[in-house]
């Protein structure tokens, strides 16, 4: 990891990272990582190359960084896990707009899920202490042929036929993102799941509604719940995300205004509360006490 964060600051170009998850049946997890750079000038392009040639003698220092987390979960979770097939690629590509410098990490989670009962796909414990996107980071996870989305917690910015999609930047708290599939076949003879603009919206056996499924998604998280203040909403959405969150994304869960969330979060501020740390145009709000 360290190599590409070094590589990042030495070509002072923003960097793009998309993390491809295939779910398969059997509870493994296919992953490709993607770090993609754009190279607009002779310089970028050979500080790549030079980068890129050590880089790809440190494939097994990676994997074993890989190995570490996945021994650790499996540890915690007490489920067998392994990493199969690992294998780093580096290429230049050309594209429309220009040179790109590709970096393509691929393995295989074993016992990346776990399954219920019923054999429904259970995702998302492995994420001990949560996940995090920074901007210009977008996690992909494919649904595997035969089941369909039951549970998404929280929900997606986008999604596809066959895929759900978060995009940076986003803080997860603990266990997060977590997914259930089910069989298709399982499914009762209910509304289908319905979806509207990037936002999941999922209505269990209810009909779908006519307005935007994003609005519908975060004014049913951030509601006001009888008697509860203004403060509270606040301090609720905080925890929800396991005490860690952008001030952006309070405001848009909450319903209530910038100008408001900002003179709650001074209050908490001031009385040691919550704490904000200013990472690029946003504020992320820290849970104190």
């Amino acid at each position: 990891m360290l190599w590409i964060i070094a590589l990042a600051t030495a070509l002072t170009l923003p960097s793009y990272t998309m993390y491809h998850l295939t779910i398969l049946p059997d509870g493994s997890a296919g992953w490709v990582i993607e770090h993609r750079f754009p190279l607009s000038t002779p310089d970028e392009i050979e500080i790549f190359k030079k980068m890129t040639t050590h880089a790809e003698n440190l494939t097994s220092d990676y994997s074993a960084r890989i190995g570490a987390i996945v021994s650790n979960a499996s540890r915690v979770l007490g489920r067998s896990m392994s990493i199969e097939g690992f294998s780093i690629d580096v290429e230049t590509v050309e594209t429309v707009s220009g040179k790109m410098g590709l970096i393509r990490i691929e393995f295989t989670w074993k016992g990346f899920t776990k399954t219920t009962p019923s054999g429904a796909i259970d995702l998302g414990d492995v994420f001990i202490g949560g996940f995090y996107l920074s901007e210009g980071e977008t996690l992909r996870i494919k649904i595997p042929a035969g089941f369909e989305v039951a549970e998404a917690r929280p929900a997606p910015t986008d999604k596809g036929a066959d895929y759900l999609e978060w995009r940076g930047r986003m803080v997860f708290t603990d266990g997060e993102p977590r997914l259930l599939l089910r069989h298709a076949a399982a499914q009762p003879q209910a509304p289908a799941l319905q979806w509207g603009g990037p936002t999941l919206l999922y209505i269990a056996g209810g009909a779908a509604a006519s307005i935007s499924a994003a609005y519908i998604a975060y004014s049913l998280r951030g509601r006001k719940k009888p008697g509860e203040s203004e403060l509270d909403i606040v301090i609720r959405i905080i925890k929800r995300h396991g005490g860690v969150v952008y001030q952006s994304q309070i405001v848009r869960e909450s319903g209530l205004s910038k100008s408001t969330v900002s003179t709650i979060l001074k209050m908490l501020e001031s009385e040691g509360r919550v704490m904000r740390v200013r990472e690029g145009r946003e504020n992320i709000v820290r849970l104190t006490r």
